[in-house]
């Protein structure tokens, strides 16, 4: 699927304005600064700072390069050929590719490059519940943005969403459960999936299943399907609730502060 240079839009049912859906480059996403991310807020729960003004999500780190790889190559792959190049003999360089912009994409090791088929292969045969499915048929990394009752403005661009059911790709060292879960605190994971289902919920009028594929990012690659409860997904909305209403009020008193004239 191509992603267009104007980008489309996606109504809710029954065309309501307050939530909509654009088809764009993920750079265009993160300029959106007048709308919050989920990124934001779990910065904001870390260090308690609510800028007056939103910024935008830091760029990926360097160590995240085999992550994002693998997030292109199986949610978005004209950004995998745009952006990335295998130092891979089995597989020829684009042609007429210019030494300048070769030199501009993120260079993968054969290594990597193997890594990287056997992890989206180990996804798309996972034999337990449908993500080859799931991935080529649902809707991947798509912005919505939404305006709540308290006029606070929000924005989520899940991994990918397929009927009721929204799908997060996570790389991980040790994908078993218990050290999963401990990420999932560490990051704020939770929090993450909270806004992403509030976001598909208020779009398509579905509230969704929210599904984490944690893949080994070291051999041998394994992959492990976590289906978070009704209740883990309770107790997520109610600490998302009660933490964008403390950012909206550090936000606030920010505005205010910027706006007092300085004394002196």
């Amino acid at each position: 699927m191509q992603i267009p240079t104007h980008p489309s839009v996606m109504m809710p049912p029954g065309g309501e304005s307050s939530c909509f859906s654009h088809r764009e480059p993920l750079s265009a996403y993160l300029g959106r600064l007048d709308y919050v991310s989920s990124s934001v807020l779990r910065r904001f729960a870390r260090t308690g700072v609510a800028p007056a003004t939103p910024t935008s999500v830091p760029p990926v780190p360097k160590e995240a390069t085999l992550g994002d790889a693998l997030h292109a190559l199986l949610l978005e792959p004209e950004r995998m050929e745009q952006e990335f190049i295998g130092a891979d003999a089995g597989v020829p360089a684009p042609s007429g590719l210019s030494e300048q912009d070769a030199l501009a994409r993120t260079w993968l090791s054969a290594r990597e490059c193997n890594a990287l088929r056997t992890m989206r292969d180990a996804v798309l045969r996972y034999p337990r519940v449908p993500l080859a499915h799931w991935l080529e048929a649902g809707e991947k990394e798509l912005s919505i943005y939404w305006t709540d009752p308290g006029e606070g403005r929000w924005k989520a661009r899940p991994d990918c969403f397929a009927g009721d059911v929204i799908v997060e790709l996570k790389t991980a060292s040790d994908p078993r459960a218990s050290r999963f879960g401990k990420s999932r605190r560490h990051f704020g994971y939770d929090l993450q999936a909270a806004h992403y289902v509030e976001a598909v919920s208020r779009l398509t009028g579905v509230t969704p299943r929210f599904v984490y594929v944690a893949v080994e990012s070291v051999h041998p690659h394994t992959v492990w399907v976590y289906e978070m409860s009704a209740d883990e997904l309770r107790q997520s909305r109610d600490a998302l609730e009660t933490l964008k209403t403390r950012f909206q009020e550090a936000r606030a008193a920010a505005e205010r502060q910027s706006e007092t004239p300085a004394q002196g």
